[in-house]
């Protein structure tokens, strides 16, 4: 598949992070964006959005999502201790 040059604008701190995963996993920044750029297009017509293996290995911070985390349920959670 051909590819295309694609510039973005992102805040420095972000691009940094970014730039610093991509080597400690030994990706590049470009696979990184394409693959997310696949994710977030695949599949929204019918709201069934697939994550790619890549994806769900992010970390932000050193903050990381327990496997059987249901971020609906907590989702639902916090909206009914919100408005409720």
């Amino acid at each position: 598949m051909a590819t295309v040059k694609l510039d973005l604008h992102i805040e420095q701190e972000l691009a940094e992070r970014v730039k610093k995963y991509a080597a400690q996993h030994h990706i590049s920044v470009s696979s990184i964006a394409q693959n997310m750029f696949t994710v977030i297009t695949r599949n929204t017509a019918t709201g069934n959005i697939e994550v790619s293996p890549l994806v769900k290995s992010f970390s932000i911070d050193g903050v990381s999502v327990p496997k059987d985390f249901d971020y609906k349920q907590a989702l639902a959670e916090a909206r009914n201790e919100k408005y409720l």
